[in-house]
């Protein structure tokens, strides 16, 4: 995404980088020299290839190309939202778990007691934790995590689909940002996790071993998370082909993670066999945030492997040749050199350079100078996510994550991204904790002896109830 002042003409006209100039430029010149040529025969041979008169081809030519950028707008505007929309869900999933788990005494103490006017001082005994404090807490880093881990999945699969998914290969530099959203990932996950979750991502490429080792043997720990053999390269970018057969993309899969946090924290009204999860009525939310985040990368999938239709792209691009080429037949000599060639080469630029907006709006997602800004959403999501969980009074579940360092070479735009989260037993450990929660999860054994109590009970008042009978 580029950023620019709109009331400076001088930084909107003198620049290259992200204009329509790198697409015409060659086509531009071609033209010239095609109308250069047509004229200077005129002038030799002292009478006009044809006799000028106005037509209407321009101006069809120019009302299909506006129509095909209105609708490359429409589609970037759809974009945009979907992509804003995706990103709000996934805030909402974070507040409804912060919010609706109720944890234990301390959590129900300090909920509302931390912020505000009314605000009262936190004594001892309420920073004291039991054991539903402590498992609401890892839970809550649980559902943080798994956002925070969809949100980049999101980022890598615009990446593939753009570009691998639709064309059937990566160029270098794009290979290397999967991989730093890999890195990501694996930041945010066990080795075993990391795995399962790997597996999906490479099975788009062909063959599944050429992306088994990341392309940054530069960045620390990448041997520690991804092997031995993480800071070396098996196959350069430039020899992977994308495998385009349908598959389970990695969205999907996360978003069955997303349901698994929250049905597995669905505290039963009658048993209370969960009673720092979130109440029974609270999960159908869950259920529909995760389907509008399913809809909304759906999509985004839409727009980018559906172009405008064939024939109409075909239609316009034909007709564009055509009208170039007809051009030696409207030249006047008699008007001279400006009119026949400098406006005629002027008209092709603006008649390309239409064409090729069209085109850059069409898909507003990948890696293209004027493409969606990814990084800064996920940036602002994560610092957005330490705050509700600070406002939330959850200091545990904070300090399972640490920031770390963006290195620049990734990303060095505007907005700038400085930090990025990770799990501080990951970090500590380069990757071979098998414990996602800093200094181990808590016991959880006494849920299942109180199901195992209630299940007495029930057979118990059964038995009861049939020697009444």
């Amino acid at each position: 995404m580029i950023y620019y002042r709109t009331e400076s003409w001088y930084t909107q006209i003198a620049r290259w980088h992200g204009t329509v100039w790198g697409e015409v430029k060659v086509k531009a010149i071609l033209v010239l020299i095609y109308t250069s040529s047509a004229y200077w025969l005129c002038v030799k041979e002292g009478h006009n290839l044809g006799r000028s008169r106005k037509n209407i081809l321009g101006s069809t030519i120019s009302f299909l190309l506006i129509f095909r950028a209105n609708n490359g707008y429409k589609r970037y505007m759809k974009g945009r939202a979907a992509c804003i929309r995706f990103f709000t869900v996934l805030r909402e999933i974070i507040c409804t778990y912060l919010v609706f788990l109720a944890g234990g005494t301390r959590n129900r103490r300090l909920r509302w007691r931390r912020v505000g006017p009314s605000a009262h001082p936190v004594t001892q005994g309420d920073v004291e934790m039991d054991i539903d404090d402590r498992i609401a807490s890892e839970e809550r880093m649980e559902a943080v995590r798994w956002c925070l881990v969809m949100a980049i999945a999101f980022q890598m699969h615009t990446r593939l689909l753009d570009q691998g998914l639709n064309k059937g290969g990566l160029t270098e530099e794009t290979k290397c940002r999967v991989d730093w959203d890999r890195y990501r990932i694996r930041g945010l996950t066990n080795e075993s996790e990391f795995r399962s979750l790997d597996r999906i991502v490479r099975a788009v490429a062909d063959p599944q071993t050429s992306w088994a080792s990341p392309q940054y043997p530069d960045l620390p720990e990448v041997e520690e998370l991804f092997g031995p053999n993480g800071s070396q390269f098996e196959e350069s970018a430039g020899d992977i082909t994308i495998n385009r057969v349908p598959y389970v993309r990695l969205c999907t899969y996360l978003v069955y993670k997303l349901n698994e946090v929250g049905y597995r924290n669905m505290n039963d009204p009658r048993m209370q066999d969960k009673r720092w999860g979130m109440g029974e009525r609270f999960v159908p939310l869950l259920t529909a945030q995760t389907m509008s985040l399913s809809y909304s990368y759906s999509e985004v999938n839409q727009i980018i492997c559906t172009p405008l239709p064939f024939p109409y792209n075909h239609l316009c691009k034909l007709l564009l040749f055509l009208f170039f080429l007809s051009f030696p037949f409207y030249i006047d000599k008699e008007l001279g050199l400006w009119i026949n060639v400098v406006e005629n080469t002027f008209l092709a630029i603006a008649l390309l350079g239409l064409d090729c907006i069209a085109t850059e709006l069409e898909n507003p997602f990948g890696e293209d100078a004027n493409d969606l800004n990814m990084y800064d959403r996920i940036a602002t999501l994560e610092q957005e996510v330490m705050l509700f969980v600070e406002l939330c009074g959850d200091d545990a579940c904070l300090q399972n994550f640490i920031w770390q360092d963006f290195p620049s070479e990734i990303h060095d735009g505007m907005p700038p991204v400085t930090q990025f989260l990770a799990l501080r037993s990951q970090v500590e450990s380069r990757g071979k904790e098998s414990e996602v929660v800093w200094g181990g999860s808590c016991s959880r054994a006494h849920i299942y002896e109180g199901m195992r109590d209630l299940a007495e009970e029930d057979e118990e008042a059964d038995a009861n109830f049939s020697d009444d009978s």
